[in-house]
């Protein structure tokens, strides 16, 4: 009975720091000035349901995926939350960065975690921020083949997904 009651008081101090975890952007979902795409691993299953006549290489992609979450903003305030929250996140995550881009006052900075081999990772995390206040957070997980991250990119039309196929060559 003692075991139990320990487990239990384990899972209540973790729960709050996984769910953080994996919330800490969700506050721009519903911001004023924030267009927001989220899509769920079920959504991904759907698709490759539905898809049944699409390319296969495309269909195995997306069935291992897990989320797609896009937020963007042109509110200089909104891009200064977000830069922040995306400086809090890089220092406790884990990834590691893949690379960097400045294209003509866009500054693009990709970052993965690593998955099962090098071919593949966990998480594909962009940042892009533009001298025009443009600014776009993508994260993608699940078990990404970075070979086909162009694919991807091009079939979902992610935001700044032209700076993901430089990344995948």
């Amino acid at each position: 009975m003692k075991i139990k009651k320990i487990i239990i008081l384990i899972a209540l101090v973790i729960v709050p720091f996984v769910s953080n975890a994996q919330s800490q952007f969700d506050k721009f979902e519903d911001m004023e000035g924030v267009s927001s795409v989220i899509v769920s691993q079920k959504a991904f299953e759907l698709m490759t349901k539905i898809g049944a006549e699409s390319d296969d290489e495309y269909l195995n992609l997306i069935m291992n995926l897990k989320s797609l979450k896009v937020f963007a903003t042109e509110s200089a305030s909104v891009a200064a939350q977000m830069a922040s929250e995306v400086n809090k996140y890089l220092k406790t995550a884990n990834l590691e960065e893949l690379m960097r881009v400045n294209d003509d006052g866009n500054n693009v900075k990709i970052y993965i975690k690593e998955g099962s081999s090098s071919d593949y990772v966990k998480e594909l995390f962009m940042f892009v921020k533009s001298n025009d206040d443009q600014t776009v957070i993508v994260s993608l997980t699940g078990n990404i083949d970075l070979k086909q991250i162009s694919k991807l990119t091009e079939k979902l039309n992610i935001p700044g997904g032209e700076h993901l196929n430089k990344a995948s060559k």
